[in-house]
């Protein structure tokens, strides 16, 4: 199982890590074109570390764990 879209507003990180190429949009920018992350906010850290990572597919992590994932290298 992975997670690759917010799915409350079925936004694929595929379509958000094209977007941040294309005009190097942060989250928040993001966020505010799309709506992802604004509705049960789980995909929140899921979509930072997919913009940090440029992967769109990503295991489903511990809460935890996907900080510390989110922390490394910076």
């Amino acid at each position: 199982m992975c997670v690759d879209r917010c799915v409350c507003h079925d936004v694929r990180f595929s379509t958000l890590l094209a977007m941040h190429r294309k005009t190097g949009a942060g989250f928040d920018e993001l966020s505010a074109q799309t709506k992802c992350g604004t509705g049960c906010g789980m995909c929140r850290d899921y979509i930072r570390l997919a913009i940090k990572t440029g992967r769109d597919r990503l295991p489903v992590m511990h809460p935890d764990t996907l900080r510390r994932e989110l922390g490394r290298g910076e």
